[in-house]
């Protein structure tokens, strides 16, 4: 299953991959979206290149089908790396969900324009069960969708104040 998303930023592109480099940002966004259990995995920055892998537990939101509870748990572990290239401003997010059999993987892409940054994402939901495996990403999917407009929200918030120190 397949979805994009385009988030806005009032910020250059340059101070965006900076903000988006920063641990503080995400350990800030997940805590003020109610994640639990929030741990940094990995934070690396080399030449023009960073990640940031992060585990954290969040609720499952929407009413599961009787065909997937088997599946889906009522709380997920999410482990998720975001990478970018800051030559290109382009990158990938790849998230895995501990005891699923599920992966998502996004492109992001960065365009400016009259000083605002607009963040693209092409997602990609795949779902490794024989039979129910495209339904399941179906429901997989409409969740993220919540996550992403709910992260989206708090991303704009921890964003302006993050991105104070690159401006």
């Amino acid at each position: 299953m397949k979805f994009s998303a385009i988030n806005t930023y009032p910020f250059a592109a340059a101070t965006v991959l900076q903000v988006f480099a920063d641990q503080d940002y995400f350990l800030n966004k997940y805590r003020q979206a109610g994640a639990r259990n929030i741990q940094l995995l990995e934070h690396r920055q080399i030449d023009g290149k960073s990640t940031i892998t992060i585990s954290r537990d969040v609720p499952v939101d929407v009413n599961i089908p009787a065909f997937a509870r088997r599946f889906v748990p009522p709380q997920i572990t999410i482990i998720q790396s975001d990478h970018w290239d800051h030559a290109t401003r382009t990158g990938r997010i790849d998230i895995q969900f501990k005891g699923m059999p599920a992966e998502v993987c996004c492109a992001m892409n960065l365009q400016e324009e009259d000083g605002q940054t607009r963040l693209l994402l092409d997602f990609e939901v795949k779902i490794h069960v024989p039979l129910v495996g495209d339904k399941l990403a179906l429901v997989l999917a409409e969740d993220l969708k919540k996550k992403f407009q709910a992260d989206s929200a708090q991303a704009q918030k921890v964003m302006a104040d993050i991105a104070a120190r690159y401006c």
